[in-house]
């Protein structure tokens, strides 16, 4: 048996031009008939083909509304077997179910006809693509006013009743003729078109929303880059007052990170659902459109949207653009985390959580020319820990690695944000200081001596270090220079007893114009 898609594209080649739509699609212009029925007060003959999954209680209200005002509604549809159909007819007057499980592979696409003495239209549609692993099918569609080909389909509908049902023939014809067209309503077809041509002219924003989002958040693996555009798109497509993204922190589900979208004016932004924002909201504003971000059966966020516009209610299309953009956040934000954290391996020590030596090569590099450019010094400090040789032999190295840590903590803890701490390899320590002096340095250098010498640590007790200090260009002319300046100048610190703090300084004078710079070095000792 064939479809009625099938039956009047044969049948009347030429006539149509198919559009290509999604689920959501078909939904609402099989709901659009259905209002040209019930705002019109139509006493139709409406027959439908309905094996669309969808919400239960929608689908009862949109029931209920429809077989109020029908002469009769014939539906054709799946038996209760049927894993995609979630309502009941069994509660309503004036409805015929033709239940024919094994066409239902044939009859591949939603249908709906109306028949009514001012009124003839019909929807047929086919399904293009199966919607396997999560996707929503995509369908061909077809709709006309035409009587001619309204006749047809009642034809080829009354003919299957004929097979399904016999005895339920001669009621339908009896429908038909009460509601057989007289004269048409062009009022009617153009509210359905208007309302067709807006649902179109709003899915296509939509959709280029989406792809704008899709092309932004492909090309980069920075977080920031990928939740702004996502949040901000999405915020301006559903015309909404605030939007959000919100991840999570691991499983704890608390906020790690934060993206807002707001139109302005707002007193109180949006705050993720694990608060009582959602207490909040004023009544007879819509609820939040909440949708989960979800990778791998994790769900590592949330995607946040209000408004402020009584009486809106968020739109089939909507939901389903936010599910979209909730998927591919899923995939950017879980690659541009691996992307992080791959980043970080390659530029941290493991042992003790610092930059490690390559790390460390390249931002001196970086902060050389910068102090060029703006005419700034920077500063380094060469740290080696004290006899960790001996703790090796004395506590077992794994009191050697806590020795290490202890010294990371503490430089961390010692120094500024802007510094760079890392781990020059071995027991060897090395921080850069943008926008530091050598004297600042020295003191800085002091400073995390003691720190390093008045913290015990477990099983070892008190652990010392030798710092070397030297600045750039005060002591060096080039990166390599400053690094070697410094290293002697720590192993000064350890040649007078260790647990101390050396320096070499060239100073320059010059005379411009009037032969060469000298040189004068300089060792600071402090004890």
């Amino acid at each position: 048996m064939y479809s009625l898609y099938n039956v009047l594209t044969s049948q009347h080649d030429g006539e149509f031009a198919p559009v290509v739509c999604n689920e959501q699609t078909v939904r609402r212009l099989v709901s659009y008939f259905e209002d040209v029925v019930t705002e019109n007060k139509l006493a139709a003959l409406v027959v439908q083909g309905r094996c669309l999954d969808e919400d239960p209680l929608r689908a009862s209200e949109r029931l209920r509304k429809l077989v109020g005002w029908t002469k009769h509604l014939y539906v054709f549809a799946c038996d209760t077997g049927c894993a995609t159909r979630t309502w009941s007819p069994d509660r309503y007057q004036n409805l015929t179910l033709l239940e024919e499980r094994e066409y239902h592979m044939i009859e591949s696409g939603p249908f709906v006809l109306v028949m009514d003495s001012r009124f003839a239209g019909l929807l047929a549609s086919c399904a293009t693509e199966n919607g396997e692993n999560g996707h929503l099918k995509t369908y061909q569609m077809i709709w006309t006013f035409d009587p001619n080909v309204v006749f047809t389909a009642i034809e080829y509908l009354m003919a299957r009743i004929g097979v399904r049902k016999p005895d339920e023939r001669l009621s339908f014809e009896n429908v038909l003729n009460a509601c057989t067209l007289r004269s048409s309503s062009l009022q009617m077809a153009l509210t359905f078109t208007t309302k067709l041509a807006m649902l179109m002219q709003r899915q296509n924003e939509l959709e280029m929303a989406t792809n704008r989002i899709s092309s932004a958040i492909s090309s980069t693996l920075e977080m920031d880059q990928i939740l702004q555009p996502a949040v901000t798109e999405v915020g301006r497509a559903l015309r909404a007052r605030r939007a959000a993204i919100v991840l999570w922190e691991g499983t704890s589900g608390r906020p790690e990170t934060m993206e807002v979208y707001d139109r302005g004016e707002v007193e109180n932004p949006i705050i993720p659902p694990t608060t009582t924002a959602l207490e909040q909201i004023s009544p007879g504003l819509p609820g939040p459109l909440q949708v989960p971000i979800t990778y791998r059966q994790s769900v590592i966020g949330e995607l946040l949207v209000e408004d402020d516009t009584v009486g809106r209610d968020w739109a089939p299309e909507e939901v389903l653009m936010v599910n979209t953009v909730s998927d591919q956040l899923a995939v950017a934000i879980s690659h541009a985390r691996l992307f992080k954290q791959v980043q970080t391996q390659a530029m941290t020590d493991a042992l003790t959580g610092l930059y490690n030596h390559r790390y460390f090569q390249e931002r001196l590099e970086r902060e050389t020319k910068l102090a060029d450019r703006n005419d700034q010094q920077i500063s380094l400090i060469l740290l080696d820990l004290d006899h960790l040789k001996r703790i090796n032999d004395t506590h077992g190295h794994r009191s050697g690695d806590a020795a290490l840590r202890h010294v990371a903590r503490t430089m961390l803890s010692t120094v500024r944000e802007v510094d760079i701490c890392a781990r020059y390899g071995g027991e060897e320590f090395v921080i850069i200081l943008p926008q530091c002096g050598g004297e600042d340095a020295i003191e800085v250098a002091e400073r995390l001596r003691e720190a390093i010498a008045s913290t015990p640590v477990p099983i070892i007790g008190q652990v010392t270090a030798s710092i070397g200090v030297a600045s750039y260009p005060g002591s060096a002319k080039n990166k390599e220079e400053l690094v070697e300046m410094s290293d002697r100048a720590m192993y000064l610190a350890k040649a007078a007893g260790r647990n101390r703090v050396r320096t070499l300084m060239h100073r320059t004078y010059s005379n411009i114009g009037s032969g060469p710079s000298k040189n004068l070095a300089e060792n600071h000792m402090i004890d």
